[in-house]
């Protein structure tokens, strides 16, 4: 099994055995430590069984505010995912109060750590400990996570192959990307966290309903309005924008109910008829970033 802790030993490495009564080889999972904007900062590294030297993916999935990386294990299984699949999964822990909740992320660009720096150090960390195919980095999260994602997918287009935002899809306000990026998204039209359209009363760093979300990003992303829509379920409609500029299709789960979950997941209340976890690997797998 190869040994994530020997290319860097400078960062603390704390490795684990069980998490939430799931057993997890001790060499397969990290706790890694590193400073980034003078901040210290953590993140848990996945790396898949069947790893042997050659290069993989590298998929960053980021917890909801509040969370924990631990979390977001639970939630997305990509552990499981990147074991039949072969990909590297980093779990990031966020540290930026917002104004809500502590542990979160600062995806709206305000005082305090820098995130976006904090993922480009991660990937630097990272590869200097396995061995990342840098054309195939991709960015998830839930809720916090999902605006965050939605922020890296406008700032580091230039790195990143695809971005999967869930049940927080937002365009980062004056963004512009250097490049149109592929994105796939999710939400339920009866979220009660993050409210799928924008009205009064909502949370302070909930700028824009998700259809004008979807709607920035498709015109960056310079797709016509014509889209393909396809009836998943009494309740899940999915769109998709394929005629784009450089192949950044936009595909997004359209969910009648499912509240603020991640489809398919354990969590009460998941819209049980997707899975966005395979439907987010699905997409990621047939994006790759041209570094020409």
């Amino acid at each position: 099994m190869w040994d994530v802790n020997k290319p860097l030993k400078l960062a603390a490495l704390v490795f684990v055995t069980s998490l939430w009564g799931k057993s997890v080889s001790g060499q397969q999972i990290s706790t890694i430590a590193l400073t980034s904007g003078g901040e210290q900062r953590e993140y848990l590294l996945y790396v898949p069984e069947q790893y042997d030297g050659s290069p993989l993916p590298l998929v960053f999935s980021f917890h909801g505010s509040g969370g924990v990386p631990r979390d977001q294990i639970n939630t997305s299984e990509f552990d499981t995912l990147a074991d039949q699949h072969g990909f590297f999964v980093a779990y990031p822990a966020g540290a930026f109060t917002n104004s809500v909740s502590e542990r979160s992320w600062n995806a709206n660009v305000e005082e305090g750590v820098d995130d976006v720096q904090f993922t480009r150090d991660m990937i630097t960390d990272i590869a200097a400990r396995v061995n990342v195919d840098r054309s195939r980095i991709y960015t998830s999260g839930f809720s916090g996570g999902a605006r965050m994602s939605s922020r890296l997918a406008c700032e580091l287009s230039d790195v990143l192959a695809a971005a999967a935002p869930v049940a927080g899809l937002q365009y980062p306000i004056g963004c512009i990307p250097e490049r149109a990026i592929p994105l796939i998204g999710f939400h339920a039209e009866d979220d009660s966290i993050n409210h799928y359209d924008l009205t009064e009363g909502g949370r302070p760093y909930w700028r824009m309903g998700v259809e004008t979300a979807l709607d920035e990003w498709r015109q960056v992303n310079d797709c016509s309005l014509k889209n393909a829509a396809s009836e998943i379920s009494d309740v899940v409609t999915s769109y998709t924008w394929s005629d784009c500029s450089d192949d950044a299709e936009i595909v997004f789960y359209h969910a009648d109910t499912g509240g603020h979950t991640w489809p398919g997941s354990s969590y009460p209340g998941s819209n049980m008829d997707i899975s966005a976890s395979e439907l987010i690997w699905d997409f990621f797998s047939r994006h790759t970033l041209d570094k020409n």
